[in-house]
């Protein structure tokens, strides 16, 4: 194969290729990083209330004073 036969293959490969609907990938996209936002989120207060649990367990066991 010739490097001159690579470019119209290429093209006629790409052109059978299905388009992309870009507001669909756009909407997914939202969707992925509001719902990582979410996660993100709920995993920062989770932590926050273990912490906050620790600090009152060793508050009321006498190991902080």
């Amino acid at each position: 194969m010739r490097r001159e036969d690579i470019g119209p293959m290429l093209s006629q490969v790409s052109d059978e290729l299905p388009e992309v609907d870009l507001a669909d990938r756009a909407w997914t996209t939202g969707v992925i990083l509001k719902r990582r936002r979410r996660r993100t989120a709920l995993v920062g207060v989770l932590l926050a209330l273990g912490v906050a649990l620790a600090v009152l367990a060793a508050f009321a066991y006498g190991w902080l004073p």
